[in-house]
C-alpha cells in the first residue's frame, strides 16, 4: 500500500543534530512513530518525500529549522512561581506539563529550572532552532479507521481515547 492522505503511517527513526551530529531521538528506544498521514500531525517536509511510498522505503532528510520544528522563541521560555504547581505532587527539571493559554489554546511545556521559588518552563519544541537530520525508515502502512480518523490520531490495542 502506498502512502496516501488518511492512511496510518508506522516508523522508525534517528533524529540528529546536523551541526554536532549528536543523536536527539531513537525510536528503537522509545517505540515506534505512528501518524496519520495528511492531518498536519508530522513534520510537513517529512509527510510531502513520505507521499506515496511503501513499507520498506528509507531515506535521510536534513531540514532547517523552518522546515522542521522552527526557530527556538525565547518568548515562550516562561519563568513561573512555584506555587502555580501546587496540584503536582513533584516538580523536577524535564517534566513536561500542558497548560491552557490566554487564547484558548493549549502549550506543551517542559521544566529547565527550579531556582528557589522559581520555575522556568519552555515551551519551544526541543528540535526548535536546530538543523536536523532524519534516518527514516517506513515499517507499516495501513488504512485509518473511522474513528482514528474522527480522533485525528491512530489507536492501538488497549489504547483508545
Amino acid at each position: 500500500m502506498k502512502i496516501a492522505e488518511s492512511n496510518v503511517v508506522t516508523l522508525e527513526f534517528k533524529v540528529y543534530d546536523n551541526d554536532t551530529n549528536e543523536l536527539l531521538e531513537d525510536t528503537k528506544e522509545v517505540g515506534p512513530f505512528f501518524y496519520i498521514h495528511g492531518l498536519g500531525n508530522f513534520v510537513p517536509k517529512i509527510e510531502e518525500t513520505l507521499e506515496g511510498q511503501e513499507k520498506g522505503f528509507k531515506t535521510v532528510m536534513t531540514l532547517t529549522p523552518e522546515e522542521g520544528y522552527g526557530d527556538y522563541d525565547e518568548e515562550l521560555v516562561e519563568k513561573m512561581d512555584k506555587a502555580d504547581f501546587e496540584e503536582f505532587e513533584d516538580i523536577y527539571e524535564g517534566l513536561e506539563f500542558i497548560a491552557d493559554m490566554d487564547d484558548g489554546t493549549e502549550q506543551q511545556y517542559v521544566i529547565t529550572a527550579i531556582e528557589d521559588d522559581v520555575v522556568t518552563a519552555d515551551g519551544n519544541h526541543p528540535f526548535a532552532g536546530k538543523n536536523i537530520r532524519f534516518e527514516v525508515e517506513v515499517t507499516g502502512v495501513r488504512e485509518a479507521t473511522e474513528k482514528e480518523l474522527e480522533h485525528g490520531h491512530p489507536h492501538f490495542e488497549g489504547f483508545e481515547d
